[in-house]
């Protein structure tokens, strides 16, 4: 049986702290049964209140969940923009399909009831008589838009026949093909972890207020604004958004380096001619509003920016920011910094040319790999899915970026621990995580065009990667690399060179053999984690026994009659080659496999397995 995916164990804490006490729950009956019919109203008032807008006390009032309700779930009626919102909600508990034919068949027929003025159906359910009179006026106003959802507490995405249904209800009480009055949409559990996690927010900060002195105004194709901002500006930009204002930068402010603390001088000492010796802030809006009293005024203007994020000065703002706390009250730095904002109200794609903004500017500094990983979509999927089970994905880089334990790791971890975990049977990916881990990082499309994943990145985090999966390798990564290290630091010689860089490929074994990354729960529990540890001391000594028998490395006799291992060539060559690792990795495979009566996968299977 398929397991519960990671995104459906966060959702009914999110329901229960949201709803409670405002959502009608049974009184009556078994206790599961009870608690999946409150899931399953408060899922439709959850769309209620992020698509329609109403409060939580209104959405929870839309509710008509009961007998005679048309397959309808919530009604609401929305006076801001003329829509009246119906919505099947359907909490399924494994999180994995999509709602029955027949319940969705029952939607439909509820909805196309109400569009033919056909109320009488609704007659039996208490709940649907007392907003009868106020729904039937509604659909009876020509200026009313209806919209029909279904929302589902799946990954499954829907099916064909469902979307027929609708799409046949369309074409019937549609006058042509592009009439915006009625319109269907399916919401699964993939939309409802965004909007559990924050993953619909917009990036960046609603409004900010900011003058910008000797302005320069480009109206197209573009709308931007550019000039000076004084450091005093900035810095209370900063005290009042914080992180926030570079969310959508490829990193954070990275704290002391030489590049920062040079910034952080010449704020300090020579604030005055700062914006001659610095290369500024770009940042983008959603739309950049001008004062109409500043329009004819060459020395300032005076803006309001929709939706504000600076994606290049993320150094810059944390360096002044920095300078502003440390100094004074009576010596604060009075100077002006060069800014640009872009506005992407005219544009075609807005995100797409947003991020192209970002990743442009950001060569204008020295932006590392690691840097454009990080924009890279999965891992803030990742860690927004991790966020409501308290555990931290630190993917960007940044000053304040706690170490790593049990409730926070990093990129670094997750590359390392997933490559091995992706690692295929010609082992490139273990022998670059030993010997040449930048490509790993790299977006680059390295692979033929057919290839559906193009880049290495792309393929140690391909896009259907579980955050749970992640979570729990670099867990498993954190049990061998320290009994491998402790390994290391008890011999010498080759056998401390052996253990000191055959880590990945003994991590690899482990998953390929016993697959801990697998499980519902987010944590390794104790017998997990000791069938990990035990398999690390015994496929060390079985590796490092095929080792000496592939002429790797011999054992010779030494003074008093111990016998010493000698490498014919150093370890640290060896598992950076991959032809060597290739050559251990199948061997080691099918050492292992002997322990066990089952079939050893064969090549092809395992390969099918890493797709």
């Amino acid at each position: 049986m398929p397991e519960r995916p990671i995104e459906i164990l966060a959702l009914p804490p999110k329901l229960h702290e949201m709803f409670d006490g405002h959502v009608p729950q049974r009184t009556n009956g078994e206790a599961e049964a009870m608690e999946r019919d409150f899931l399953s109203r408060a899922l439709a008032a959850y769309a209620m209140h992020k698509l329609a807008d109403a409060t939580l006390e209104e959405a929870a009032k839309s509710i008509v969940d009961g007998g005679g309700d048309g397959g309808i779930d919530s009604v609401y009626f929305s006076a801001a923009t003329n829509t009246l919102w119906l919505v099947q909600s359907k909490y399924i508990h494994a999180g994995l399909t999509e709602p029955d034919l027949g319940d969705v068949t029952k939607f439909k027929a509820g909805v196309e009831y109400l569009l033919e003025g056909r109320f009488d159906a609704f007659a039996a359910n208490p709940a649907w008589v007392k907003i009868l009179p106020q729904i039937e006026a509604h659909i009876r106003n020509a200026a009313t838009r209806v919209r029909a959802v279904l929302c589902y507490s799946g990954l499954a995405l829907i099916s064909e026949d469902r979307k027929r249904l609708f799409e046949a209800l369309k074409a019937k009480v549609s006058k042509e093909p592009e009439d915006d009055f009625f319109q269907f949409h399916s919401i699964n559990l993939t939309t409802l972890n965004d909007w559990v996690t924050g993953g619909d927010e917009a990036v960046g900060i609603e409004s900010v207020e900011l003058e910008i002195l000797h302005p320069g105004l480009i109206t197209r194709p573009h709308e931007t604004i550019y000039g000076l901002i004084t450091l005093e500006s900035l810095d209370a930009l900063h005290r009042a958004h914080g992180k926030r204002l570079v969310s959508a930068n490829l990193r954070g402010f990275k704290g002391r380096t030489d590049v920062n603390e040079e910034i952080q001088r010449t704020v300090s000492t020579e604030a005055a001619v700062f914006f001659y010796l610095n290369n500024g802030l770009t940042a983008y809006c959603d739309r950049l509003e001008l004062n109409n009293l500043d329009r004819a005024n060459a020395e300032r203007k005076r803006i309001t920016a929709k939706g504000f994020a600076i994606i290049n000065g993320a150094q810059t703002l944390g360096s002044i920011a920095k300078c502003f706390a440390d100094a004074p009250p009576d010596a604060k730095p009075s100077g002006h910094a060069f800014i640009k904002i872009i506005s992407l109200e005219k544009c075609e794609d807005d995100r797409a040319f947003a991020d192209r903004i970002s990743r442009t500017a950001n060569f204008q500094n020295f932006v590392g790999l690691k840097d454009f990983a990080a924009a890279y979509e999965l891992h803030g999927q990742i860690a927004r899915t991790l966020v409501p089970h308290n555990i931290s994905y630190h993917f960007k880089i940044d000053d304040d970026t706690p170490p790593s334990d049990e409730a926070n790791f990093d990129m670094e971890e997750a590359l390392t621990a997933c490559a091995c975990l992706k690692n295929t049977n010609d082992c490139d990916f273990i022998s670059r995580v030993a010997a040449n881990r930048d490509s790993l990082r790299s977006l680059e499309m390295v692979f033929p065009p057919e290839a559906l994943l193009r880049s290495r990145h792309e393929r140690v985090f391909p896009p259907d990667l579980s955050a749970r999966t992640v979570w729990r390798a670099v867990q498993v990564q954190r049990i061998v690399i320290p009994i491998m290290r402790d390994s290391a630091r008890a011999v010498t010689g080759a056998s401390k060179a052996f253990y000191s860089n055959a880590r990945w490929l003994v991590l690899a074994a482990i998953f390929n053999r016993l697959k801990p990354e697998m499980g519902e729960a987010l944590a390794l529990s104790a017998d997990e984690q000791a069938v990990v540890s035990a398999a690390v001391t015994d496929y060390a000594e079985k590796l490092l026994a095929l080792c000496v028998a592939r002429g790797f490395a011999s054992y010779e006799l030494a003074a008093g009659g111990v016998q010493v291992l000698q490498a014919a060539r150093d370890f640290q060559s060896v598992f950076k080659t991959q032809g060597d690792c290739q050559n251990l990795f199948g061997a080691l495979k099918a050492e292992i496999w002997k322990t066990t009566n089952a079939a050893q996968p064969t090549d092809a299977d395992q390969q099918g397995a890493n797709d």
